[in-house]
């Protein structure tokens, strides 16, 4: 199961990173746009998921001792 997280874990950093990456490519901070806030939002649920895992994973590790 741990195994599992760890992977799981991998997916929503890699989105996030994408997201955000896609996010400072696109030109013109001043008019924000339907792509920009979603991509805003792509960036907030894969860290959000991430942490969760993290967080799972942090517990797992505590139980174990």
């Amino acid at each position: 199961m741990k195994d599992q997280l760890r992977r799981g874990l991998i997916v929503p950093l890699l989105v996030a990173v994408l997201a955000f990456g896609a996010f400072l490519r696109m030109p013109g901070s001043e008019n924000v746009r339907a792509v920009q806030i979603l991509s805003l939002i792509g960036v907030g649920m894969g860290l959000g998921v991430a942490l969760a895992h993290i967080k799972i994973l942090l517990g797992m590790k505590s139980d174990q001792k």
